[in-house]
């Protein structure tokens, strides 16, 4: 893929590594400008997405195996402090500014009133990573429903198998809790995907995702 080097709205410059939106045609906008155009090209109408950081989608090695230094288990409140910024971290990589007080304080909400399921990796004390669930239900199924929401490992702790052993751990805990199955949505430029792949996670093809933003 040929990278254009600025966005063709704002004529804003773009790196390669930049978060950038392309059409079909390979017309190329920044991410401020996504949002000003409702996510459709101007020149073409077609719909925008997101283009793939360099390396993203290169064939790589499957996934290490898990490292057994690394254990899995329930954060709690206590957790907070070292899970914050890793919240913190994880917000940004989609693309939003950098706030610690206000991810420290939506964690601890979330904790404290037992809305979501915080599950921390620990290496040598430290925690490495994190996974968060929400519980909903599908009228389906008739059953209990995790959506898998966040999942991120430092940087520093990455090809170590961290992201497979937190992947097994929500497994665990949704089986534990009788759930009839675990979903998550992602960037379809996450290299991530390998992995839930080998983990058995299986990319539905028969549902179209939409949202609809509101006022805040």
């Amino acid at each position: 893929m040929e990278y254009r080097r600025a966005c063709e709205r704002c004529h804003a410059p773009l790196r390669e590594e930049s978060p950038a939106y392309v059409c079909s045609n390979g017309c190329t906008f920044c991410a401020t400008c996504y949002r000003q155009i409702e996510f459709r090209c101007p020149n073409c109408a077609g719909e925008l997405v997101r283009r793939p950081r360099p390396g993203a989608l290169r064939p790589a090695d499957g996934p290490p195996p898990p490292d057994p230094l690394i254990s899995v288990r329930r954060g709690t409140v206590q957790d907070i402090g070292s899970t914050a910024p890793l919240f913190d971290a994880y917000r940004q990589f989609y693309e939003q500014p950098p706030d610690l007080p206000s991810s420290r304080r939506f964690l601890e909400e979330r904790l404290a009133r037992d809305e979501s399921v915080l599950l921390v990796a620990e290496r040598d004390g430290s925690v490495v990573g994190f996974v968060q669930l929400y519980p909903l239900f599908s009228s389906i199924s008739l059953g209990r429903v995790y959506l898998l929401n966040d999942l991120f490992v430092e940087p520093r702790s990455r090809r170590h198998g961290v992201g497979r052993r937190l992947l097994e751990g929500a497994r665990e805990w949704g089986a534990r809790e009788g759930a009839h199955y675990l979903e998550l949505s992602t960037a379809v430029d996450n290299p991530a995907q390998r992995l839930y792949e080998a983990c058995g996670w299986v990319q539905d093809r028969g549902f179209l995702y939409y949202e609809l933003p509101l006022a805040h």
